[in-house]
Formats: C-alpha cells, sequence, structure tokens
C-alpha cells in the first residue's frame, strides 16, 4: 500500500490529468443531454404557437353573426402555407435530433479518447513505478556489495595498523633510549654552558660595575665642576648687576640732584625777580602814591576854602562807598566768619585795575584775610570815579560787610 502510495506521488501529474478527463467527460455528457432536451421542448413548442396562430387567424376571418357558422372551403394558398409550415417544423425536428445525435456521438468519442488517455497515463504510471523498483533494487544490491567491500577494507587496513603499531612502539621504544642518552649528554653540555654563561655573566657585571663606578665618578667630578663654574658665573653676574645697579642709582641720584639744584636755582630766581619786581612795583606804587596824596592835598588845600571842597568830599565818599559794595558783593564768607571789620589799602590804575592789595589790619583770621582780599582782586576793575580829578591811585576803606 506504501509502494503504491508512493507511486501515485511521483506520477501525481498524470493521476490529476486522468481525474480532470473524467470529470470533463461526465460534464459534457449531463450538459449535452440536457441541451438536446431543451432544443426539442422548445421545436414542439414553437410547432404548436404556429398551429394556435393558423387557428386563430382562421378564427378571426369567420364573421361573427347570430346565425350557425357555415363551413368555409380552404383556399389553396391558405394550404400551401400550412403545409410549408409543418413541413418546416418536421425539417426542424429532424435538424435537432440529428444534431443530438452527432453531439452524444461526439461526446461517447471524447469520453473513449479521454478513457484511453487516462489507460496510457494509467500503463505509464505502473511501467515508470516498475522501472523505479528495478532501479531501486539495482541501487540496494550496489550498496550491499559496496558495504562488503569496504568491510573487507576495514579490516584489511585494520591489520596493517596493528602491524604499524607494533612496528612503531618498537621504534618508539629505540627512539626513547636514544633520546635518553641524547638528554643526559644534552644537559651536561647545558650544565657546561650555564657554568660558562654564569662566569662570563659575572666578569661583565663586575666590568660594568668597574665602568659604572668610574662614569659615575667623572659624571660627578663634571657636575662639580659644571656647580663650580654655575656658581662662579652667577657671582659674577651677580656682582656685576650690583655694579650696574650701583651705577644707575648713583646715575639717578645725581640726576635727581641737579635737577633739584636745577629747580632750586629756578625758584630762587625766580623769587628773585618777583621780589625785585614787588619792590620796584612797590616804589612806584609808594611814588604813585607819593605824588597822589601831594596832588590831593595840594588839590584840598586849594579848595579848602569853598563848596567844591565838600562836593568833592560827598563825591569822594559816593566812590569810596561803589567800591566798598562791589568788593563787599564779591566777598564768600568763610565759615563761622561774623562781625568783620578791617581796613584795607588798594592800589589801582587810572582804569580801575587792581595793581596791590593790602590789609591794614587783620580782619579776624588768616583764612578771613585771604577771603577779603580775593574778593578786592575779583571787583577788578574798581568802580570809576565820578570825575577825573576824584581818582585816586591808592583808596583806603573799612571792610564792613556786617554793617
Amino acid at each position: 500500500m506504501l509502494d503504491l502510495l508512493e507511486k501515485m506521488g511521483e506520477h501525481w501529474r498524470a493521476v490529476v490529468l486522468a481525474v480532470l478527463l473524467h470529470v470533463l467527460v461526465a460534464a459534457f455528457l449531463i450538459f449535452g443531454i440536457q441541451f438536446f432536451h431543451d432544443s426539442a421542448s422548445k421545436g414542439n413548442r414553437g410547432r404548436s404557437i404556429i398551429e394556435a396562430s393558423v387557428v386563430q387567424a382562421s378564427a378571426q376571418s369567420t364573421p361573427a353573426s347570430s346565425e350557425p357558422a357555415q363551413k368555409q372551403p380552404q383556399k389553396p394558398d391558405q394550404q400551401q402555407n400550412e403545409q410549408a409550415t409543418a413541413e418546416a417544423a418536421k425539417k426542424q425536428a429532424e435538424a435537432q435530433k440529428a444534431a443530438q445525435q452527432k453531439a452524444q456521438q461526439q461526446a461517447a468519442e471524447k469520453a473513449a479518447q479521454q478513457k484511453a488517455a487516462a489507460q496510457q497515463a494509467r500503463q505509464e504510471a505502473a511501467q515508470k513505478a516498475a522501472q523505479q523498483a528495478a532501479a531501486e533494487k539495482a541501487k540496494k544490491q550496489a550498496a550491499e556489495q559496496k558495504a562488503k567491500q569496504e568491510a573487507a577494507q576495514k579490516a584489511k587496513q585494520q591489520a596493517a595498523q596493528e602491524q604499524a603499531e607494533k612496528e612503531a612502539a618498537e621504534k618508539a621504544k629505540q627512539e626513547a633510549a636514544a633520546e635518553q642518552a641524547r638528554k643526559a649528554a644534552q644537559a651536561k653540555k647545558q650544565a657546561a654552558e650555564k657554568k660558562a654563561r654564569e662566569e662570563a655573566k659575572a666578569k661583565k657585571k663586575a666590568a660594568e660595575q668597574k665602568a659604572q663606578q668610574e662614569a659615575e665618578a667623572k659624571k660627578q667630578a663634571a657636575e662639580e665642576k659644571a656647580r663650580k663654574q654655575a656658581e662662579a658665573q652667577k657671582k659674577a653676574a651677580a656682582e656685576k648687576a650690583r655694579k650696574e645697579a650701583e651705577a644707575k642709582k648713583q646715575a639717578a641720584e645725581e640726576k635727581a640732584r641737579k635737577e633739584a639744584e636745577a629747580k632750586k636755582q629756578a625758584a630762587e630766581e625766580k623769587a628773585r625777580k618777583e621780589a625785585e619786581a614787588k619792590k620796584k612795583a612797590e616804589a612806584q606804587k609808594q611814588a604813585r602814591e607819593a605824588a597822589a596824596k601831594a596832588d590831593l592835598q595840594k588839590a584840598l588845600a586849594q579848595e579848602a576854602a569853598g563848596r567844591q571842597n565838600a562836593v568833592n568830599q560827598k563825591a569822594m565818599a559816593r566812590y569810596v562807598q561803589a567800591i566798598q559794595d562791589k568788593v563787599e558783593g564779591n566777598w564768600i564768607r568763610p565759615p563761622g566768619a561774623s562781625n568783620i571789620s578791617c581796613k584795607v589799602k588798594v592800589t589801582q590804575l587810572p582804569g580801575g585795575q587792581i595793581t596791590n592789595v593790602q590789609l591794614l589790619g587783620s580782619c579776624g583770621s588768616a583764612a578771613i584775610d585771604r577771603s577779603v582780599k580775593q574778593a578786592i582782586y575779583k571787583s577788578d576793575p574798581l568802580p570809576t570815579p565820578p570825575s577825573d580829578n576824584l581818582f585816586q591811585s591808592e583808596i583806603e576803606f573799612t571792610f564792613k560787610p556786617d554793617q
């Protein structure tokens, strides 16, 4: 059963084709018979329709009346038509029957062909299965023969291997003895070589230590020499730097001394010139004051007898008051200054330009004295007199801003 299934599995295409052919033949037979039956039914129905039409036409051609119908003889044309219709229906039925017979015959032939094809496919499948079975049998016999040959070959190889192993064991024994002797000689040789190497190594180490000690001594000597040289160079550089710094210091001190001396001389020269200028200005001032005083005294003496003298005095008083008011307006009161009263003398040029300020007494403190002088100089130019004859190069007035 399994062999049959395997064969069917191998020839499944042929089996499927045969089954499909049988199904197609059965379907064709079923549908062909139905077709012929329907065609025959339609042919009879057509004939009935034709006959009914003829009868109905004849009935319609008969006039309706209350009298009994009289039988009319058929015309020749009508008889011919009926005969032709009957002949046509007969021929159609015969044609349908012939077509049905032909279809049945073709279906039978096709079924026979399909059956023959299926039979041939089964035969081919059986033949192929037989060939495959024969091939399998031959293959099995060849495998058995090959297995026997391989077993014989394996036994032969095993015997040869055992002989070879025996010879190899003997050879290994001989080689082991030779190897043992070789190793003993080798060990003796290695011991001698090791001793020679150790002696050479000891000599080399001693030589290296000696060379290292000598090199270390040379290195230390060189380092000591280099250290001393570096120290000497460092000391020389330090001494050089010290001398250079000392020289720079002396040069800077000399330069500073000369500059200070020059500044001192310049200041002294400036002070001398300022003193000379001040002295000269003072002399000029005194000369002008003396001349002005003489002129004023002369004028006063000349006008003492008249009203002009009184007018001049009033005008002079107003003039001095104007100067005093301007100075007091420019004065900045220092902190804590109060009840200020001091006499000042101002020297001026004809245009009112102040050339000198002199306090004839302290105003209370040095700060107040400076503030009063600054206020007077700030009032430059001084107010002009009402007339040129009232101009005085020196004006004295009492500075009393609190009154």
